[in-house]
């Protein structure tokens, strides 16, 4: 993948790359209502999909609100599924290929063959290494308090933009984004959410590796607040 992204939106839209997020979007939830209701017509729904995304009449739907309580209090918004389709559809062909690769190797948030398990064991070696090189050593535990609700989406589509010169991927990144007209905080439980997050804290791990030249340095992201860890000698 290119630097930036350009001209690739059309060239990306197709049916069955929708199809594709849709098939991928359903996966483990095929027996919810809605999932068996948008497979009876899934071929109509697509293609449908496919035209509003194509002349850019697609609008992004609303929100169901309901809150869980593990590991707490959280309150999740769940968009329609035809829009979780969208969202699988541009994390897919163009997030992910496009800023994932620019990510520290030590980030182990909501990415391919990372994960919580893959952290533990990465700071459980480091703080073995740091024992056998120093003896005694310090680690910094850092957690951002409601970091998903205090994105600001302003910022978010600032630093997309760098990266992302196709005006209509833009376009529905913005239909997105700002579908429920606040300026702060990404819904917990959207696809797109995770990858943004991602790339928004993104600039937080550049900053400590390459200005601060912190050595031992790795982040987790759950989908409720990120957590960094750092051994100091």
């Amino acid at each position: 993948m290119p630097k930036t992204i350009r001209n690739k939106y059309y060239k990306k839209l197709s049916y069955e790359k929708l199809m594709e997020a849709h098939i991928k979007s359903r996966k483990g939830k095929s027996i919810r209502k809605e999932t068996i209701l948008f497979n009876l017509k899934q071929e109509e729904y697509i293609m449908w999909l496919y035209e509003q995304l194509k002349n850019k009449t697609y609008k992004h739907g609303g929100y169901t609100e309901f809150y869980v309580t593990e590991p707490k209090l959280r309150k999740i918004e769940k968009s329609r599924y035809i829009d979780r389709i969208v969202h699988r559809w541009v994390v897919d062909n163009f997030l992910e290929p496009a800023f994932v690769p620019q990510f520290i190797p030590t980030s182990y948030a909501c990415l391919k063959e990372k994960g919580m398990h893959r952290a533990a064991l990465y700071v459980q070696s480091t703080m073995k290494h740091c024992k056998r090189i120093w003896g005694e050593y310090y680690i910094l535990k850092m957690d951002v308090a409601k970091y998903f609700d205090n994105i600001n989406k302003n910022i978010l589509l600032e630093i997309l933009k760098r990266k992302i010169k196709d005006k209509e991927l833009l376009w529905l990144i913005n239909q997105i984004l700002f579908a429920q007209k606040r300026e702060k905080g990404l819904e917990i439980g959207n696809y797109t959410s995770q990858m943004f997050a991602n790339i928004y804290l993104n600039e937080v791990d550049q900053f400590i590796k390459h200005k601060l030249r912190i050595k031992y340095y790795c982040r987790y992201l759950d989908d409720s607040a990120p957590r960094t860890y750092i051994q100091v000698a």
